[in-house]
């Protein structure tokens, strides 16, 4: 970063040593009143960094980790000085975030086999693989597919099913660039609910092509509301993934947070550069 200190811009690197530090680091930067407050890493980085965020400060990006779906999907470049770039010619936009249980996303959060293979997925296969490595874990769980059993409560909505997969989305993509909630917005004020009902291994893989480009949501067995807040409540434990962390819950609840959240981005999901 010599290039941007030599613009006369004052930067502080901190590094993060273990589960939490990024949420740290960033409410002592918010408490210090610097101008940005920089992530540099991939999804679960970015989603630490968020929710140690208040105010008006806004969140710059620069993505370095395995799958990066949200920055992929806003077009922030992946070479770590044309991202600077981005924060540093941009003006910051305001867009909803999602929480789950208090917690705060940026991107998508999903429940069932999706969730489960990422929790799964060995992090030196990552590193080896990319985002191949979510794929062939979510290949070989294809083999035990296990449906759950699920209430599904949203603002006009209920279902009662038994589920293969679930995503709540801010955004879009997930899972190395997966479109599972296509039509989420990050400035409605609502949050994207797609349902994939219990179902044939094989029909499940069939139907898994149509989701990874969008094209899913006519298809028979799968579900999809928007709404501004939701309740998920099983029986059982759910593995549930958000914004690249993973976690085990029964119950979950989930609210949109409208204009929750200033940012640097060269475009919104699903538009093009605005410049």
């Amino acid at each position: 970063m010599k290039w941007v200190r030599a613009k006369g811009i004052t930067v502080l690197p901190y590094i993060t040593w273990e589960k939490g530090d990024g949420t740290r680091l960033a409410a002592e930067a918010v408490e210090r009143g610097v101008d940005a407050v920089i992530a540099a890493g991939g999804d679960g980085t970015v989603n630490e960094v968020l929710n140690g965020l208040s105010g008006d400060i806004p969140l710059g990006i620069i993505p370095v980790g395995t799958a990066n779906d949200f920055a992929k999907q806003v077009g922030i470049p992946s070479d770590p000085d044309h991202a600077m770039d981005v924060i540093l010619q941009r003006k910051p936009m305001r867009i909803d975030t999602a929480e789950i249980n208090g917690r705060r996303f940026l991107n998508v959060s999903t429940g069932g086999i999706g969730a489960e293979a990422t929790a799964e997925t060995p992090a030196e296969a990552k590193d080896a693989l990319g985002p191949l490595a979510y794929a062939i874990t979510l290949t070989r769980k294809l083999a035990g597919l296990n449906p759950q059993t699920a209430r599904f409560t949203g603002d006009d909505f209920t279902l009662d099913t038994r589920f293969v997969a679930f995503a709540v989305g801010n955004a879009r993509a997930t899972g190395g660039g997966t479109l599972i909630t296509p039509r989420a917005e990050v400035r409605d004020g609502l949050m994207d609910l797609c349902v994939v009902e219990g179902m044939p291994r094989s029909e499940f893989a069939m139907l898994a092509m149509k989701i990874k480009r969008g094209e899913h949501l006519a298809s028979e067995g799968v579900h999809y509301h928007q709404t501004a807040s939701l309740l998920v409540e099983s029986k059982r434990s759910i593995t549930v993934n958000v914004d690249g962390e993973s976690m085990g819950l029964k119950r979950l609840e989930y609210k949109s947070r409208p204009g929750d959240l200033k940012i640097f981005l060269p475009h919104l999901p699903g538009e093009s550069d605005v410049e």
